[in-house]
């Protein structure tokens, strides 16, 4: 049986739709579309524009069409930061369920992280750590304390949103990398959960961001994992941004190139999450939020 996901990001709006067993208890993915809708650049002081919101609606309704040819049992739609922080949110998403005539389940900042730790939690173990997501216009970092999700907290800072924020072109200078990570640092001194008072030796990480950083890497360095970056990769990618320009850019136009203009700022929020919780390293996780939505959201719910 059939069951569809569509996940409206800041940067992305995406179709997922999985073979779920019988029982409900295994799934596999068959269908994965993106749209780059780059919808937080439709944000102008907190407020998404109208054509933004045209945007969204026209990738939603594309998304439960392409949905729709494989008839599948249920189909839902999520959003998480770019329709949650904006000032006109509650119109913004009446007006794209109106257009695209669907229902819009907007996340939380606590619940988006939770579903990121239990999408997480399918394929790997984590015991003790700090898992990231750094999104188009959030990052969602959760502490993870004897296998679960003990403290979370959001800041609001993304890759889209930095690169809108702080970048003339399409990578940035040292000076607006710096800028990046400044801003990240201080909205972690100003976190009222506190986060930024633990340390972990393990970092883990979900989302497109982390995940075409570590491609990058190891495209740049043959023999490297995909999956697996020390702190000591994550700061050689960093100097690789500056000092090997075109080799940076090649990696990433080979592996992701739709994220040509924003990989480098979600490379300047990890580098500072590295450093202020003084991890060694980061495991990408196979599953995120949309399989976390998918196991607690639908299939728990509906069993």
């Amino acid at each position: 049986m059939n069951y569809g996901v569509v996940d409206v990001g800041s940067n992305t709006v995406r179709l997922c739709i999985y073979d779920v067993s019988a029982d409900g208890r295994k799934f596999k993915t068959v269908v994965n579309r993106k749209t780059m809708a780059g919808l937080a650049a439709y944000v102008c002081d907190g407020v998404l524009s109208d054509e933004g919101i045209a945007v969204a609606a026209d990738a939603v309704r594309k998304c439960l069409k392409r949905a729709a040819y494989l008839k599948p049992a249920r189909v839902e739609v999520f959003a998480t930061a770019v329709l949650r922080t904006i000032a006109n949110s509650a119109e913004a998403v009446a007006a794209i369920e109106q257009a695209a005539d669907c229902s819009i389940t907007l996340l939380s900042e606590e619940e988006e992280a939770h579903l990121g730790f239990v999408g997480a939690s399918l394929r790997d173990e984590l015991v003790n750590g700090v898992l990231i997501d750094i999104g188009g216009g959030s990052s969602e970092t959760t502490l993870i304390a004897d296998g679960r999700d003990a403290m979370r907290a959001s800041l609001p800072i993304g890759s889209l949103s930095s690169y809108r924020a702080y970048v003339s072109d399409i990578l940035p200078t040292s000076e607006e990398f710096e800028a990046m990570r400044n801003a990240t640092r201080a909205l972690l001194e100003a976190d009222a959960h506190g986060m930024a008072e633990h340390r972990v030796r393990r970092l883990f990480g979900v989302g497109g961001s982390i995940r075409a950083l570590a491609e990058v890497h190891a495209h740049m360095a043959p023999g490297s994992s995909d999956k697996d970056l020390t702190r000591l990769d994550v700061r050689g990618l960093a100097n690789d941004v500056f000092e090997r320009r075109r080799a940076f850019l090649d990696a990433v136009l080979h592996v992701a190139p739709e994220r040509v203009h924003t990989i480098a700022c979600g490379l300047a929020i990890l580098i500072e999450l590295f450093d202020d919780f003084d991890a060694d390293s980061i495991h990408v996780c196979a599953n995120g939020v949309r399989e976390g939505y998918l196991v607690e959201r639908m299939l728990s719910a509906h069993a």
